[in-house]
């Protein structure tokens, strides 16, 4: 009997730390995808190494830009539109250590994480980026069980022009056209 009683008191002392233990692999999921969120954001904020931002994405990834009214499925085409890697010096930020965007809040679960932010200004071809207006972004990443991104999503605010442009195009061609200066022939 009392082997008996001792026995059910184990089971129940390794279920109640089996159930303790279960939130902290939740806990544990949620900080990986965190901290390669803030990976993926420094990276972007350095804006120096194209190949290791392209590193956090899944090859089947899918893109989309609210505000532009653009969606790409495959990893090509989000370089195709990114395209950093193809500008040469006609990007250059203010200063070399200055970092391209600012990151107010970063906030992440076990699968997605949320980014609020603003590009900081810049020069592209020779012209300063810069506005009053904002240039500020909220990004949404959602990551798959290898921590690579399988989808983002972003918010940004852009200048007047690039918005007229959207205008444009979507009363012209629809809201599902590819815009005219994104070549995606390969």
């Amino acid at each position: 009997m009392r082997f008996g009683f001792l026995k059910c008191y184990l089971v129940i002392i390794i279920g109640v730390f089996q159930a303790c233990d279960e939130p902290q692999k939740q806990a544990t999921r949620s900080q990986q995808v965190e901290a390669k969120a803030q990976s993926f954001f420094e990276t972007f904020a350095e804006r120096e190494d194209w190949e290791r931002l392209c590193s956090f994405y899944r090859e089947d990834m899918q893109f989309q830009d609210i505000t532009l009214q653009l969606q790409l499925d495959s990893l090509w085409k989000f370089k195709r539109f990114y395209n950093w890697d193809g500008e040469g010096d006609n990007f250059r930020k203010l200063t070399p250590d200055q970092d391209h965007l600012t990151l107010y809040s970063l906030v992440a679960n076990d699968s997605v994480a949320v980014a609020r932010g603003r590009v900081n200004p810049f020069y592209y071809y020779d012209q300063l980026v810069e506005s009053e207006w904002g240039m500020e972004f909220t990004i949404w990443l959602y990551f798959d069980e290898e921590l690579k991104i399988a989808k983002q999503i972003d918010w940004m605010e852009y200048d007047p022009v690039a918005l007229q442009s959207v205008l444009d195009r979507v009363e012209k061609n629809g809201h599902e056209a590819i815009p005219d200066w994104l070549d995606l022939s390969r």
